[in-house]
């Protein structure tokens, strides 16, 4: 599985946090990527809308995830404040994981 993940907005815009990321499950260890499976299946990933219809507030966050399980792939925009719990989990494991990779680098 492959994700592409963009965080744009919010009160302070910080370039490095909008910089795209690719987490590339391939070679992340099996528990982490179980971990991403299971959030994008709870979040029902594959059945959102391509942009969320939560109207947009002021210096409110909008991340872009695209999701490649090598059999599907979905590119949604999602809005703060994100209501489904799942969802929200699934951006906050996406938000560590892209500080990860951004300190990687």
């Amino acid at each position: 599985m492959r994700i592409d993940f963009r965080m744009d907005g919010g009160f302070a815009a910080l370039p490095g946090f909008a910089k795209p990321v690719t987490i590339d499950c391939e070679g992340l260890p099996p528990a982490q990527t179980a971990r991403l499976r299971d959030l994008v299946q709870r979040a029902h990933f594959f059945s959102l809308p391509v942009k969320s219809r939560v109207p947009r507030l002021p210096d409110a966050r909008a991340y872009t995830i695209a999701v490649d399980d090598g059999q599907q792939c979905r590119t949604v925009t999602i809005e703060e404040p994100i209501e489904n719990p799942a969802l929200r989990d699934l951006v906050t494991e996406l938000r560590e994981r892209a500080s990860v990779v951004r300190s990687d680098r």
